[in-house]
Formats: C-alpha cells, sequence, structure tokens
C-alpha cells in the first residue's frame, strides 16, 4: 500500500548526518533532529497499524467469501441431488406408464409416453448451469423448498 506521505528511511538516521542534521558550523540542531525521528517513527507507527487493520479487514473478507462459497455449494449439490431424485422418479413414472400401455396393447399411448422418455433422456439438467441468472432464478423459486 502506498501511502500520500513519504515515509522516512529512519535507517539512515546517523550514519550520514550532513544535510540531515541542521549543521551551522559546529552545532547541531538536535531539536530539528528529534522531531524528524519522531515524526518518522509516528509514520512508521500509523502505516503499520494502517496496514494490520487492513490485513484484518482481508482476512475477515476473505473468510466471509470462503462460507458464502460453501453455502453455494452446498445448496447446489443439494440441488443437483434434488433433480436427478426427480429425473428419477419422472423415468420410473414414465416406463410404469409404457407398461400400462403395453399391457393393454395401446400402441398410441405406448408411442406417446415413448416419446416423453426419449424427450427426458435427451434433456440434461446441466443444460442450463452454464446460464447463472437461470441457476439463480430457479433457488429462488417459491414453490421449491431447499433444505439441506
Amino acid at each position: 500500500m502506498t501511502t500520500s506521505k513519504r515515509v522516512p528511511n529512519i535507517t539512515s538516521l546517523g550514519k550520514d548526518t550532513k544535510g540531515l542534521l541542521g549543521v551551522s558550523g559546529n552545532h547541531l540542531y538536535l531539536g530539528q533532529l528529534a522531531t524528524q525521528v519522531i515524526t518518522a517513527i509516528d509514520t512508521w507507527v500509523k502505516v503499520v497499524q494502517g496496514e494490520a487493520t487492513r490485513r484484518e479487514e482481508i482476512r475477515a473478507w476473505e473468510a466471509t467469501q470462503r462460507e458464502s462459497i460453501i453455502a453455494q455449494r452446498d445448496v447446489l449439490i443439494k440441488g443437483l441431488d434434488l433433480t436427478f431424485d426427480e429425473r428419477r422418479e419422472t423415468f420410473r413414472r414414465l416406463f410404469d406408464s409404457l407398461d400400462d400401455a403395453m399391457k393393454k396393447e395401446d400402441a398410441q399411448l405406448a408411442s406417446s409416453v415413448l416419446e416423453k422418455i426419449a424427450d427426458l433422456a435427451k434433456s440434461s439438467p446441466f443444460k442450463d448451469l452454464g446460464n447463472v441468472q437461470f441457476v439463480v432464478d430457479e433457488l429462488k423459486k417459491g414453490e421449491r423448498t431447499w433444505t439441506l
């Protein structure tokens, strides 16, 4: 993170005192040096505290995002389980209807049921997963109750 203030480099203090210290003749302006040291330390403390706060904010955001992703994944997995349960039940009912039509020797009904079985087999429960809005809309539908 860059700050709007320039962070003084306090590691060079005492190494090169020319220019840093207000040297006039043989007199050092120790008050000015003390002010510079205090300002540098104050700036350093503020930056360190600000960055520590920022790291905590990032950790909190990361934890929130992780929980959200896990919850969404769990809903998706449960939705897929329910979708496959529903498809299995639909196939079972259609095959039962086909058995009944065959027992009754009703070719037209058997043909109709076979067409429905073929249509269901051709469709994929995954076909609309690429469309995120469709998935969100399906999850929000009021006629379905999602339990985890």
